[in-house]
C-alpha cells in the first residue's frame, strides 16, 4: 500500500512577502503617477481614469489600493508631512543651542521641499481646503509644526538667546513666514541660502535678545 505524503499547512513566507512588497511598489507607483498629474493640473482637473491611463492600468486596479480621488490626494499629502516631520524631529531632539537648532531646522525644510517641489505645488494650491477630511488633516500637522517651534523657542528663552515674550505667538509667527517663504520664494536658490536669509531676518529682530 502507498504511503499518503502529507502536504504542508504552513504558508510559503517568501511568496507573501514577494506579493506584499508587489504591492507596496504597485501603491508607491499610483501615489507618484497621481502626484505629477495633481501637481501639473490641480486636484478637480485630474479624474481617476487619467491617472490608470498615465499608468497603463485600469481604473478598477486604481481603487483596489485607494477607495476615491479623495482618499488618493490626501494619502499624498500625509506621505509628505509624515516625512518632513520625521526629519524635523532629529533635529528639534538633539542638544544643539536653540539659534543653531533653529537654523538647521529651517535648512531641513526648504532643503525637503526644493527635492519635492511637485508636492509643494499641490500644498500651495489648497484646493480641497473645504473637504472635512482635508481640514482636519492639515490642520492637524500645522499644530504639530507649530509645537516644534514653540519647543525651539521655549529653549531658546531658556537659555536666554530668544526674547522673553509669548512662544506661542512667535511660533505661529514663524510658522507663517516659513510657509510664505516657501510657497512664493524663487526656489532656484540654494534651500541652505534661503534658510540662512530668513534666520537672519528673524535673528535680527524677531527672536535675539537685544539686551544680551
Amino acid at each position: 500500500m502507498r504511503k499518503m505524503v502529507q502536504t504542508s499547512s504552513v504558508p510559503d513566507r517568501g511568496a507573501q512577502n514577494t506579493q506584499t512588497s508587489r504591492k507596496f511598489r504597485r501603491r508607491d507607483e499610483i501615489l507618484r503617477a497621481a502626484t505629477d498629474l495633481f501637481s501639473e493640473k490641480g486636484y478637480h482637473e485630474v479624474t481617476m481614469e487619467e491617472i490608470a491611463e498615465e499608468m497603463g492600468v485600469s481604473k478598477g486596479t486604481i481603487y483596489n489600493y485607494f477607495s476615491s480621488k479623495e482618499n488618493l490626494y490626501l494619502e499624498i499629502l500625509k506621505g509628505s508631512f509624515e516625512a518632513i516631520e520625521a526629519l524635523l524631529h532629529e533635529e528639534v531632539e538633539n542638544s544643539d543651542p536653540a539659534p543653531l537648532k533653529l537654523r538647521k531646522l529651517l535648512t531641513t525644510i526648504f532643503t525637503f521641499y526644493r527635492r519635492n517641489l511637485k508636492v509643494l505645488r499641490i500644498l500651495s494650491r489648497d484646493e480641497t481646503h473645504l473637504l472635512k477630511e482635508h481640514f482636519e488633516l492639515t490642520e492637524k500637522w500645522r499644530a504639530r509644526r507649530v509645537r516644534l517651534y514653540e519647543k525651539i523657542i521655549e529653549k531658546g528663552i531658556d537659555e536666554g538667546s530668544f526674547v522673553r515674550q509669548n512662544p506661542r505667538l512667535r511660533a505661529l509667527m514663524l510658522y507663517g513666514a516659513v510657509g510664505a517663504v516657501m510657497v512664493h520664494h524663487d526656489f532656484s536658490m540654494d534651500a541652505g541660502e534661503v534658510a540662512d536669509a530668513v534666520f537672519s531676518q528673524l535673528a535680527s529682530g524677531l527672536l535675539v535678545n537685544m539686551d544680551s
